[in-house]
């Protein structure tokens, strides 16, 4: 038996000092709830579980981009709702004043909510807007990009033109228009016709990208689902895993603690020996 140096007592300080880290890394897994909390953990699970959340929280803002990106349609949509509602009672009022029976002091009435209701629809046109954006008389040409996705590529942008929404007078055929006779009225049927069967396909059109966009938004959060699901395998702690690692280092760090003083209980009794 060796006495001046205790290779027992060095070789148990030294395993609990392993089953010690061991210990604190389960609980720091346990604490935080993820596997990788560090690069010296895993560091090819790091990186990749890096580049899956930047996707995952890309995502995320694309999918607000596209809610905001149906909020301007649905506004301009319901603006030409209004404004067909007004071309309907237009349509009434020149059916109204086609009639024969009627004088033109009668038709001077009907003009003049005819005039008010046409200028109604030149008002509200410019008056939709969202965020500052007129979207029924965007006369700026632009084109505006809705960024739908998570690249900067086409796949990822929805492009659209204010003018394919152009709402005005001029463009549904109202400008000069009048119901002061029953000549007047008999035309502006037909010129009615035509201004609700325009107004009508722009709102197909607005409905066409809300509809375009929200499979875009589907998309996106199935998309979602699965990378947050491939990420959780990649970065989070396994609970019962980490649980049983740290109840068995626990486990060893006790028999080793119970080495470690024999050991030194030995060396004692060794010296007592020679004493004696």
């Amino acid at each position: 038996m060796r006495i001046n140096t205790n290779v027992s007592a060095l070789r148990a300080q030294r395993s609990m000092s392993e089953h010690t880290k061991q210990i604190e890394n389960a609980s720091g897994k346990i604490s935080s709830g993820s596997r990788v909390r560090n690069a010296s953990d895993d560091a090819a699970s790091l990186s990749i579980g890096n580049k899956q959340k930047t996707s995952i929280r890309s995502q995320y803002q694309a999918i607000r981009n596209a809610n905001d990106a149906i909020g301007q349609f649905q506004v301009a949509e319901g603006s030409m709702s209004e404004i067909s509602n007004m071309l309907i009672r237009l349509k009434e009022l020149s059916i109204q004043a086609a009639s024969g029976h009627l004088q033109d002091s009668d038709r001077g009435m009907l003009n003049s909510e005819y005039m008010q209701i046409r200028r109604e629809v030149e008002r509200v046109a410019k008056a939709s807007s969202y965020m500052n954006t007129n979207l029924l008389q965007d006369k700026s040409g632009n084109i505006r990009d809705f960024m739908i996705g998570i690249n900067d590529d086409e796949n990822s942008k929805l492009s659209f033109s204010g003018k394919e929404l152009s709402v005005s007078e001029f463009n549904l055929g109202l400008v000069d228009s009048s119901i002061v006779s029953a000549e007047e009225g008999q035309i502006n049927i037909e010129h009615l016709d035509k201004a609700i069967e325009t107004l009508s396909e722009k709102r197909a059109k607005a409905g066409s990208y809300q509809n375009r966009i929200q499979s875009a938004i589907n998309n996106l959060e199935q998309k979602n689902v699965n990378e947050s699901d491939a990420m959780s395998r990649t970065m989070d702690a396994d609970m019962a895993y980490e649980t049983s690692e740290k109840i068995r280092s626990e486990g060893k760090l006790a028999a080793a603690s119970s080495v470690l003083i024999q050991s030194h209980q030995f060396s004692a009794m060794a010296l007592k020996l020679l004493k004696d």
